[in-house]
């Protein structure tokens, strides 16, 4: 009697992981299926985003493409932001979540049409905001130099429109944080606007945000990632710190920050490549000379991969501070440590290491300082 009630529990737990098991897959279920003609091969590949800040991606599957040019697949995956890849050449990003049933069509893989999924037709919507938004603030002014190059403009002219480049390029984050606001919600479209989000005004916002996606997918891996990405801006942010960054100069030597830090220290992230970099050289110049003596050190950390170009450039802009470089490009450790994601980007931090300003270039660095000496 005994052996046969253990056998009935041992059945019905049997039973009970089944159901659970098949609930948990249904739960993060979703679809792609379609038709595309003119495919080249018999199959489409699909891949996750793994990191969306160094656009590290992971194939999860291949799907099958009849003579037809159909395909169908279901998956148990949990959303995330997904590339679909035809005939290796065209790539289009799909954000999925759990029930959706995305349906692809096209007379060609230059003509698709996808459907079925809210989160990818926001993100897509979100992409063709961002490129209008910069074409509009930045590459126009790029344009404008440009032109100004062509006809050997005065230098100083061209100077002031590189500082409006940069001045631009934060109206353009915030632009994309606005469209995120008033648009994304809870999408899964969210994780990849990540990448650029910026601002110690929009904290309070963002916090509010990733707490809101965590409640709506709380096992997630990426609001675990939205979630350090906030952790993040918070320690970038003003009154966090920043210490102990190792690196080495032009002569190999590794040169910590925390050994060469004075009253006021501005930890300069650019790259020879970078024009507003290479521009606001001529004012990092002024300033340096001008309260060196006083207390005032540049710590530049180039984000160059090419030494020689690295090395070119600090001799040609004059910079006689401190510079350092792995020459690994973005991927550089710090970089990524920091969450840097585009040039010029900067760093005030005082003698203990406290970040009192972000970001700020042209003659509202020069205003800065100004003021922090003349006050001292």
């Amino acid at each position: 009697m005994i052996l046969h009630k253990n056998r009935f529990y041992f059945i019905l737990s049997l039973f009970i992981l089944f159901i659970a098991g098949c609930s948990s897959k249904k739960e993060h279920s979703f679809s792609i299926s379609g038709s595309v003609q003119g495919l080249k091969e018999n199959f489409l590949v699909l891949s996750v985003i793994d990191d969306i800040q160094t656009h590290k991606t992971i194939v999860v599957d291949t799907l099958k493409v009849t003579d037809q040019g159909e395909f169908i697949s279901n998956y148990s995956l949990e959303p995330n932001i997904y590339n679909l890849t035809f005939d290796g050449i065209k790539t289009i990003p799909l954000a999925i979540d759990k029930g959706q049933n995305i349906l692809i069509n096209g007379s060609s893989i230059d003509q698709l049409k996808i459907s079925g999924s809210v989160d990818t037709d926001l993100w897509n919507d979100y992409e063709t905001f961002r490129k209008e938004s910069l074409d509009r603030l930045v590459n126009s002014v790029r344009n404008k130099i440009k032109t100004l190059q062509s006809e050997n403009a005065d230098e100083e002219e061209i100077t002031k429109l590189r500082e409006l480049e940069v001045e631009n390029y934060k109206k353009h984050l915030n632009e994309l944080m606005d469209f995120v606001k008033e648009k994304m919600g809870t999408s899964i479209a969210v994780y990849p606007t990540s990448v650029r989000w910026s601002g110690d005004e929009n904290l309070p916002f963002l916090k509010v945000l990733v707490g809101n996606f965590e409640e709506k997918h709380p096992t997630l891996k990426i609001t675990q990632k939205l979630k350090k990405r906030l952790q993040l801006l918070e320690k970038t942010s003003v009154g966090g710190i920043i210490s102990g960054i190792e690196m080495p100069n032009s002569s190999n030597e590794i040169i910590n920050l925390n050994n060469i830090q004075k009253k006021y220290t501005l930890i300069d992230f650019w790259a020879s490549w970078c024009p507003p970099c290479r521009s606001e050289s001529k004012l990092l110049n002024e300033l340096y000379g001008a309260y060196k003596a006083d207390g005032f050190e540049i710590y530049g950390i180039s984000l160059d991969s090419k030494r020689e170009n690295w090395l070119k450039a600090i001799e040609k802009d004059k910079r006689i501070w401190t510079e350092v470089s792995t020459v690994e490009g973005f991927k550089t450790p710090v970089s990524m440590e920091y969450g840097i994601t585009s040039l010029p980007t900067n760093f005030l931090i005082d003698a203990s290491g406290k970040i009192i300003a972000v970001n700020i270039h042209g003659q509202e660095l020069k205003q800065k300082i100004d003021e922090l000496f003349i006050k001292n």
